[in-house]
């Protein structure tokens, strides 16, 4: 039997010796895979919640109302004016209706002000290839990567009506979907890039070998924002010190963003409503110290301006639990807790860990946890040095760490840092890291991701608030 098969039993039978603590089973009583699943389907209809956009308006509009509902005190931080980009509608067809039904435009991409027609053209190495006259007004389509090549076509003055792309072209990975990207913010390209799937790739390459023509219609606005950042505080017993418990809420690809990350800011609203209902209720008590809850307007950019403007309040910040894609895995039953090689997360840490062996197993609980190595990539790292991957936005040694199910969109072995190999995962040395099917994705989608998968966001709700019963008593 397999090391994988034997783990839930191994689990179990260690999670049976351990006794509950009343406060415990009344907070992790009322968390609700059903509101959870609504949060992410409410955040998802606003559209992608691109920082400084009005999508990011009306979600910052409904987490405001939300947290004040749940009593907490609610302040709004804006983020300084940047370049933001919104679409609206657009459209990809052949010349005899058929419509690229994959196809999502790149962030940044200009509007086209009406359909722009043009001959098809396969271009196989994008970036190797030098543009020509052959190239103006035409529609090129890519198996590879925009990169670099974007600029250098402008330059030339070569310019074709629109550029479609399937990267990365794997016949195993976005095969039904797009892997979408984006253009450097500017307000002036000429070009608009779609990125379409790997099966409409290959409708596209025979298209242009055919020497059909493809329309492209694009409804975009680019213009100067402001990314809103919601905050809310449950005040503890004691003043000064908190924690900070936060998600970005942007889509960060611009597409629909379930699981990234609609799926992290409803895990915040649910440990937020969970707490509050416990207190009170009577059967939780009111934290030691505060607990902030905030959703970033635009992820790494919205946690550097709280860390700009904390000043001195940020020396009381306890430690940060991020959240980041806690709404899908595409191979593993398993939750993690990132940043284990920085020496200050150690008690943190080792909390999430005890929670995480003391409930294993257990109905509506998890059967594989581990902490692991920083990746980077998230907001967490704001909080942290550049030798553990952070920004080295502060000289503060902050616990910070994220807490996820999944993580980019193929499966990661890390070498697990010594000393904290884990009795929670089948090969504590070398661990293997989920990853999600729809990451960046068109099909970031409710229904492919938390509808599915729900478990998810309830085990990181609950791994959560019972670490910080423990370390905010």
């Amino acid at each position: 039997m397999s090391n994988l098969l034997l783990l839930p039993l191994a689990l179990l039978l260690v999670s049976q010796t351990f006794k509950a603590p009343v406060e415990e089973e009344a907070y992790a009583s009322v968390v609700s895979e059903f509101d959870l699943k609504r949060y992410v389907r409410e955040l998802v209809a606003f559209g992608p919640r691109m920082g400084g956009t009005l999508s990011n308006d009306k979600s910052a509009a409904y987490l405001s109302a939300f947290f004040k509902r749940n009593g907490l005190d609610v302040t709004i931080l804006e983020d300084p004016p940047a370049l933001a980009h919104s679409e609206e509608s657009w459209r990809v067809a052949l010349e005899d209706g058929a419509v690229i039904e994959s196809a999502y435009p790149f962030g940044f991409s200009p509007s086209t002000g009406g359909a722009r027609t043009g001959r098809l053209l396969l271009v196989e190495e994008l970036a190797k290839a030098t543009p020509s006259e052959e190239w103006k007004g035409r529609v090129i389509y890519t198996p590879g990567d925009i990169g670099r090549a974007y600029a250098a076509i402008v330059k030339s003055g070569m310019v074709p009506a629109a550029i479609l792309t399937s990267a990365p072209n794997d016949p195993k990975r976005y095969v039904d979907w797009s892997r979408l990207g984006s253009l450097a913010a500017s307000a002036t390209h000429p070009v608009p890039v779609f990125a379409v799937s790997y099966v409409d790739g290959r409708t596209l390459a025979s298209a242009a070998q055919a020497g059909r023509t493809v329309s492209v219609s694009l409804a975009a606005t680019i213009r100067e924002g402001r990314g809103k950042t919601v905050i809310a505080t449950l005040s503890g017993r004691e003043p000064g010190p908190y924690y900070l418990v936060c998600a970005h809420g942007d889509s960060d690809s611009g597409g629909p963003g379930a699981d990234d990350n609609a799926s992290g800011v409803a895990t915040v609203m649910e440990i937020a409503r969970a707490y509050v209902q416990g207190i009170r209720s009577g059967k939780v008590a009111r934290p030691r110290y505060s607990i902030r809850f905030a959703v970033w307007g635009a992820e790494y950019r919205s946690a550097r301006t709280f860390i700009e403007n904390e000043g001195e309040q940020l020396k009381q910040l306890r430690g940060v639990f991020n959240f980041d894609e806690t709404g899908t895995g595409a191979e593993r039953d398993a939750i993690y807790f990132e940043s284990n090689d920085v020496p200050w997360n150690e008690t943190i840490l080792r909390t999430l860990e005890s929670v995480a062996g003391d409930y294993a197993g257990r109905p509506g609980f998890w059967t594989e946890y581990t902490t692991n190595p920083s990746q980077g990539g998230t907001d967490s790292y704001a909080f942290l040095p550049k030798q553990f991957r952070g920004t080295g936005q502060t000289s503060l040694q902050i616990p910070s760490t994220t807490i996820y199910t999944a993580a980019w969109d193929k499966l990661a072995e890390l070498d697990q840092t010594p000393g904290w190999e884990s009795k929670g995962t089948p090969d504590p040395r070398k661990l293997k890291i989920d990853y999600s099917l729809y990451y960046h994705s068109s099909a970031d989608t409710p229904e492919n991701t938390t509808e599915r998968e729900p478990q998810n966001m309830v085990r990181a709700v609950k791994v959560t608030g019972l670490a910080l019963l423990r370390l905010n008593r």
